[in-house]
């Protein structure tokens, strides 16, 4: 089946622009026992249509990047641009916007709603932006795009496999075209066979046009990406 292409017409300005920038970022925690910093100045870029995975030991800041590139906090000094957008500049509401139209999230334990069907838990977020009734034939679409079997679309989280409910959880993401698809151990709650074929449907979302940043511990899942970003005390080693 062919994927749901999620290519956008590009200007040669808008080209060179990243997706995604780093600049000099620090994080720090203030705590009773004396600061604890999180990042220590990070930078990096993303460009479009990137595969990047992201790989640490436990503690080393990869949790904080992660809700740094979701736009979920702010550094304490440094600078974060998405598609060119400082979002330091941004009032909470914008950031809001900006992760509903331009941020996929795709979590290890799927986050679905456990009382809506497939349809209405993919569709939620065209909700969320519209306001109004949404077009069930979209969420059809993205749902065929990853790859569900259609007499699936009116069961219930519940009633699916992990594999298909993470599938479920990459249409969700994908259903207002964003800019970037931020993974967070997206195979983490999965058995190593079913997360191969989740890896093999992001791998083609990423030939079809699809940014993808993917938090991971696991090396063979990494071996997935085209570029992987190591990070340890807060600091990006390679």
């Amino acid at each position: 089946m062919v994927l749901l292409s999620q290519e956008k017409e590009v200007t040669p300005l808008m080209a060179d622009i990243p997706v995604m920038s780093f600049e000099d970022v620090v994080k720090v925690y203030p705590l009773p026992a004396g600061d604890v910093t999180a990042l220590d100045g990070v930078s990096f870029r993303v460009d479009r249509g990137e595969f990047i995975s992201v790989m640490g030991p436990s503690g080393s800041g990869k949790s904080t990047l992660l809700n740094m590139m979701g736009c979920l906090d702010t550094p304490t000094s440094g600078d974060i641009y998405i598609s060119g957008t400082r979002i330091g500049d941004m009032s909470d509401m914008e950031l809001t916007n900006l992760r509903r139209d331009r941020i996929g999230f795709i979590f290890q334990y799927f986050n679905l709603f456990p009382l809506l069907n497939i349809i209405e838990n993919v569709t939620f977020p065209m909700l969320l932006k519209s306001q109004k009734s949404v077009d069930p034939e979209r969420g059809k679409e993205v749902l065929r795009s990853v790859q569900l079997d259609e007499k699936l679309f009116t069961h219930t989280p519940t009633e699916l496999s992990g594999g298909q409910q993470q599938r479920v959880a990459i249409a969700r993401a994908l259903i207002n075209n964003p800019d970037i698809l931020l993974c967070d151990e997206p195979t983490g709650n999965l058995d190593s066979k079913t997360g191969a074929g989740i890896m093999d449907l992001m791998t083609e979302l990423n030939r079809n046009g699809t940014t993808i940043i993917m938090v991971t511990h696991d090396p063979h899942i990494a071996e997935y990406s085209r570029r992987t970003i190591r990070i340890a005390d807060g600091r990006i080693v390679s």
